[in-house]
Order: C-alpha cells, then sequence, then structure tokens
C-alpha cells in the first residue's frame, strides 16, 4: 500500500505550499535526501511537523492492528525492561527473517523507533496498536502496579 505522500499531508496541514513540495521534491531526485530532511533545511519547517506528517503516513500504510490476534513470543519480550516498555509503550511481539515486531501506538512511534534503534541492533518492524490495547498487553506482559502504569500513559 503506498500510503499518502509526506509532502501532501504537509500541504494539508498548511506547512507547505504545493509549489515548496514541487521544489522538495526535484531537489531530492538529484541530492537523494530524505523529503523531511529537505523540507527542514528548505523551508525551516520543524522537525515535530515532520515527525506528525511521518506518524500519519506510516499509519496509513499499515493501519492499526488487533493485538489480540498476534502471539507474543516469550523470549523477545526479554529485550526490554518493564520500565522500558512503559516508558516507551512498546511491546516486542515475534520475530521472523527480517526482523523483531514491535507494537506500539501512533502517538509514540517516533520515540519507540528511536529508542529501538539505538536498543535492538536489529531490524524491527512496527505496528501500531490502540492505547487502550497496549496498555491491557503492557500490563500482562509486563505488569507493574496500577500507578506506574497510570502515570506512565500520562506522561505519553
Amino acid at each position: 500500500m503506498a500510503g499518502i505522500p509526506i509532502g501532501k499531508l504537509l500541504v494539508e496541514q498548511g506547512v507547505l505550499t504545493r509549489e515548496q513540495v514541487k521544489h522538495i521534491l526535484e531537489v531530492q531526485r538529484s541530492s537523494h535526501r530524505p523529503f523531511g530532511d529537505l523540507a527542514e533545511r528548505l523551508y525551516g519547517v520543524e522537525p515535530r511537523a515532520i515527525e506528525d506528517a511521518w506518524t500519519q503516513q506510516y499509519v496509513s500504510r499499515t493501519g492499526a492492528t488487533d493485538l489480540e490476534t498476534v502471539a507474543v513470543d516469550p523470549a523477545c519480550l526479554k529485550l526490554i525492561t518493564a520500565r522500558q516498555a512503559w516508558q516507551f509503550h512498546l511491546l516486542p511481539l515475534f520475530r521472523d527473517d527480517d526482523s523483531v515486531h514491535v507494537a506500539t501506538t501512533a502517538d509514540n512511534l517516533v520515540r519507540g523507533v528511536n529508542f529501538v534503534t539505538r536498543k535492538f541492533g536489529e531490524p524491527a518492524h512496527f505496528v501500531i496498536a490502540s492505547d487502550r490495547q497496549l496498555r491491557q498487553h503492557l500490563m500482562r506482559h509486563y505488569p507493574v502496579p496500577q500507578y506506574v502504569a497510570d502515570y506512565a500513559m500520562a506522561m505519553a
């Protein structure tokens, strides 16, 4: 699934004009730099706006995952501590031939990608879950006192 082009999302959000997107795409063809990087450098687009558009694009491509339909491999749970799971809102699910599959929420995708990139040392594939479902599964696999779970969710 192709998803929504990030330039289109930034135009819809009023961050860039169509002409600016066209210019970025022209520069991108010769520089091979990421669209968001060029938008920041050429037009001063805030990194947060790029992250929000990238998250929206990613979710439009992948959709939401029902965690009740996914078998969790206990070995993958050992990749992170309970504190890390709750802090970054991550649930390692299973490994396939290519990567570790990790659940998070749309709001925590960027933080999760940044953490997993540094921590895992192997490719990861992210799936998006609802806040409610991720919380239930974190409590099931990384149980903490209710006040800790409430605090972690409030900090997200």
